[in-house]
């Protein structure tokens, strides 16, 4: 269901989505500085999408791609439950201290509450001070 803010909307991708994932990996690569990114095949994104523990978020500004994020679902070995687990999360330059990254967040918290799953966690540097 997309989510509609004051300048964009927020949308979990579905199998369809293909080449909304392939523009987000890309920026992705270019925003860590890879010169050369790597872009999976039409069907392995497919498939990726068509997993319920894996999630992909985007932010859009009408048809213009302006942030997304990646988020596994991880079962623990202690206790019989999930934890979602953000794996990777972005934001245009240009976009960035207007409540988007937020709004993605708060997209992945619904799934993950909608899902029973009470934590969630993010994994970073220690010179990632956005993070």
């Amino acid at each position: 269901m997309d989510k509609p803010d004051a300048f964009f909307t927020i949308k979990k991708l579905v199998p369809n989505d293909t080449a909304l994932a392939k523009e987000l990996f890309h920026f992705f690569q270019v925003d860590d500085g890879i010169s050369e990114p790597i872009i999976p095949s039409n069907e392995y994104l497919h498939s990726l999408l068509q997993k319920d523990d894996f999630h992909i978020i985007v932010a859009m500004a009408g048809h213009a791609l302006i942030g997304g994020l990646t988020a596994y679902e991880l079962e623990k070995y202690k206790e019989e439950i999930k934890e979602m687990f953000l794996y990777e999360i972005a934001v245009e330059p240009e976009q960035r201290k207007r409540g988007v990254a937020k709004a993605l967040i708060e997209r992945l918290k619904e799934i993950a509450i909608s899902k029973g799953i009470k934590e969630m966690y993010v994994g970073t540097s220690t010179d990632n001070h956005a993070a």
